[in-house]
């Protein structure tokens, strides 16, 4: 606990408060690619974090969508980059070619576009705005003369066009609702996707106002105060001729497949030699059972140990007819390492590694000899890499961040551990860049996901390296695998069904935290006294469950919240009610106290009084309004801050930098006794220095 004497002797560094924003606009094309000149920085700050230069999405999944394409000579990449401004509240955005030879500096073929958002549809409705970046990835023509994009402008986003070789950029789609998607369809054709009918079925809702709305399932109140379109309004395709400027309704491509293409195949390739790899599920009916590979050459399946191919393959090539290249993504067992294997059919061998490496590989593709591939490490930003499949060598094609730190920056130890129920998984300890052996530092831990660089933690709200500049250890935990169950469950709601028995999931999640816990501790740079707790997303149901009970965590920080009775049964709305009632969650007509007591801060009145501070979206805000207010009328010290416009991930860089700066005080206020005497900071120090006498009073 902060005693009253230790407040205010220490001033918090200052992170370098944003000023006001820009009196002109900012140069974007000036400020996305980098000076080939550039040094690296002498100084890490939240402004630096903030404003780097990315593409793609911001997990660093070996899977999903490629955040860059290949030309068809196998010459040059293309992709989206972006990079925020905290002055103004922005990002700039711009198509960049780069050399895959490196012998042309990179170029921008088109600049401008707003931020373009992850939209999903959830529990029947459509376009639920996530907030995170979306992947959006530039396609070359076939004869690579053009390049075709997403780009969102005055808040439509529509399907964009621009020759490689620099000429004019021009919208293509003139849609009333976004474009969700495209394909080339020969060198002047685009088939682009969108739902024609979104708008007409939006006016309806508008139209059924003036009656009144019946509420139904079509509410999610959390975000809005009306009726949501259904998300069973159809997907159009439609066709523009680059060359006429005609449109026209498409009808849905026709199947393309090799005939010989198992029809449960994730991932499918066929060599010049008729030899075939693909990937599918243990059980095609189950949808986390684990993803094989199998290969067939001559009509007979070859035999790979089960070690290196019953599970996590995540991509996979030809090199000629009788060499198979195939990706394996990390996983607890192998310590969050992504492998590249070659196997040689011809020699009659197992597969052999050609590349090992507990950095972050996206996207990866194949040209000509080279597996060409995103990477992050813990300390460097996302850049494009080339990896010689004959050698396993890498080169960087492109480093978007030149100028990012190289000294002063903390260290890194990559952890691996297995908790009392033998789950193994990993993470990341993070510690001062002036540790000395012998010293024990407070800790913060991070969840969910611990792959690539160690920026913000998942959401991007708990500045890692920041924080150990400023003299805490941080572990970044991975999230280990889903149960047992989830390999044979046929569908979504029988894995959560299991999941929610007994909180089976989330007990197996806080005792792999604890074991990380555990594990940091034992390396003797940790003081175990002094330990804080964040969240986001799954992240913070993991820390609602850990918190709900007795704990060792001396401090919380959230980033959503939360999950209590009155919160899930009513507030998210009827869909999202009847989902949880389906997932096991006991009737709010026939409560189950039990249930809740050791699950929700709200209904947990013996829980510990750890000190949480939610910093949270104005979308999700009602969710946490029942763990706010109950933790307040118990005297737990807890501190609610919402940012507007903003959804289950926090967009606006000037937002990040607020959340950054107020999460670093909180830690400092609590595990160090440190009061910021920064002016922005004034009002929460003298608030949380009323709490903490309250919480210490007899």
């Amino acid at each position: 606990m902060v005693s009253g004497k230790a407040l205010g002797l220490l001033a918090l560094t200052s992170l370098g408060w944003p000023a006001a924003a820009a009196a002109t606009a900012v140069d974007c094309a000036a400020r996305l690619l980098p000076d080939p000149a550039a040094k690296a920085s002498a100084k890490l700050d939240a402004r630096t974090l903030i404003e780097l230069r990315d593409f793609g999405a911001p997990s660093p999944s070996i899977g999903g969508v490629p955040p860059f394409s290949i030309s068809p000579d196998g010459r040059w990449a293309a992709l989206i980059i972006r990079r925020a401004s905290v002055d103004g509240d922005d990002y700039c955005h711009g198509v960049a070619i780069v050399s895959l030879r490196g012998d042309v500096p990179p170029r921008l073929v088109d600049v401008g576009g707003e931020y373009l958002s992850l939209i999903q549809d959830i529990r029947g409705s459509a376009d639920f705005n996530n907030g995170s970046p979306r992947a959006v990835t530039p396609l070359w023509s076939p004869d690579g003369s053009r390049l075709a994009y997403l780009r969102r402008d005055r808040g439509i986003t529509q399907i964009w066009a621009v020759p490689a070789d620099g000429g004019a950029a021009r919208q293509v789609s003139h849609f009333e609702s976004d474009a969700k998607s495209f394909r080339w369809s020969g060198n002047d054709r685009i088939v682009a996707q969108t739902r024609l009918g979104l708008k007409r079925a939006n006016e309806k809702i508008t139209e059924e106002g003036r009656r009144g709305y019946l509420f139904d399932r079509r509410f999610f109140p959390l975000n809005d105060d009306r009726p949501r379109a259904a998300s069973t309004i159809p997907f159009d395709d439609v066709t523009f001729d680059l060359g006429t400027n005609n449109t026209e309704r498409a009808s849905p491509a026709a199947a393309t497949a090799d005939a010989d293409r198992p029809p449960d195949a994730l991932l499918y390739a066929r060599s010049s030699g008729g030899a075939r790899a693909w990937t599918a599920r243990a059980d095609p009916a189950a949808p986390f059972a684990d993803i094989a590979l199998h290969v067939v050459r001559g009509g007979h399946e070859l035999s790979c140990p089960a070690s290196i191919c019953a599970a996590h393959i995540a991509g996979l090539w030809w090199l000629g007819p009788t060499d198979l290249l195939f990706v394996r993504g990390a996983s607890g067992d192998s310590g969050g390492r992504d492998e590249i294997y070659r196997w040689r059919l011809d020699h009659q061998s197992a597969p052999v590694v050609i590349r090992s490496t507990i950095d972050a590989l996206m996207g990866c593709q194949l040209s000509g000899e080279y597996l060409y591939c995103a990477r992050e490490a813990s300390l460097s930003p996302r850049s494009l890499i080339a990896i010689d499949v004959r050698r396993g060598t890498s080169r960087t094609v492109f480093e978007p961040n030149p100028d990012y730190p190289t000294i002063g920056l903390p260290s890194v130890r990559r952890l691996v551990w297995t908790d009392p129920r033998g789950i193994t998984t990993y993470g990341d300890l993070v510690l001062p860049p002036d540790h000395r052996v012998g010293q024990h530092h407070p800790m913060v831990v991070t969840q969910y996901d611990s792959r690539g660089f160690l920026r913000g933690g998942t959401g991007d709200d708990v500045p890692i390296q920041l924080l150990a500049a400023r003299g805490f250890a941080v572990l970044s935990t991975q999230r280990p695998g889903y149960l047992p169950i989830a390999q044979t469950a046929h569908d979504f709601m029988t894995m959560q069904r299991a999941n929610i028995a007994a909180f089976a999931d989330r007990r197996q999640l806080a005792s792999a935290v604890n074991a990380g816990v555990d594990a940091a501790i034992a390396t003797g740079s940790v003081d175990k006294d002094r330990i804080g707790l964040t969240g986001m997303s799954d992240g913070a149901v993991t820390a609602q469950f850990i918190l709900s009970q007795p704990n060792r965590f001396r401090a919380a920080a959230l980033s959503s919240c939360c999950d209590d009775p009155s919160t899930a049964m009513f507030a998210a709305g009827l869909g999202y009610r009847d989902d949880i009632l389906a997932s096991g969650y006991p009737s709010p007509a026939a409560p189950d106290p039990s249930f809740w007591r050791g699950y929700a801060l709200a209904a947990s009145p013996q829980a510990p009084r750890t000190p949480l501070l939610i910093q949270i979206g104005d979308d999700e805000y009602r969710l946490a309004l029942e763990t706010y207010g109950m933790l307040q009328l118990r005297g737990v010290p807890v501190d609610m801050f919402v940012y507007p416009d903003e959804h289950h991930w926090k967009w606006h860089p000037a937002h990040r930098f607020a959340v950054y700066r107020r999460n670093i005080a909180w830690f400092d206020f609590w595990l160090r006794g440190i009061a910021s005497t920064d002016p922005e900071e004034r009002d929460d120090i003298a608030r949380w220095t009323a709490m903490a006498r309250a919480s210490t009073a007899p």
